[in-house]
């Protein structure tokens, strides 16, 4: 769950319900030092890990940072999460 060096933050194989309020807890304090989300491992994200994210990546602009991307095979499902329920989301790569 730890930050990288260069800000990348590889997530666990599962981002759900079971999992975020202790992911979230591990980084709330800190959203500017992540400068990658990395989902290459993750197998199963829900809508709380959506959430989550959306919530990181708020936060982000909010302190007038560009948010952080959202990389690896995962970041489909994100995207197909993020529209099913109509939540807005920036630009991934």
């Amino acid at each position: 769950m730890d930050v990288a060096a260069e800000g990348r933050w590889c997530l666990p194989e599962r981002v759900t319900l079971d999992t975020v309020a202790t992911l979230y807890r591990a980084r709330c304090e800190q959203p500017a030092a992540i400068r990658c989300f990395d989902l290459n491992q993750v197998q199963e994200i829900d809508s709380a890990g959506v959430a989550m994210l959306h919530w990181f990546r708020s936060r982000q602009r909010q302190l007038g940072l560009t948010p952080a991307p959202i990389e690896g095979a995962a970041s489909a499902r994100y995207q197909a999460l993020c529209a099913a329920h109509r939540v807005e989301e920036v630009e991934l790569p």
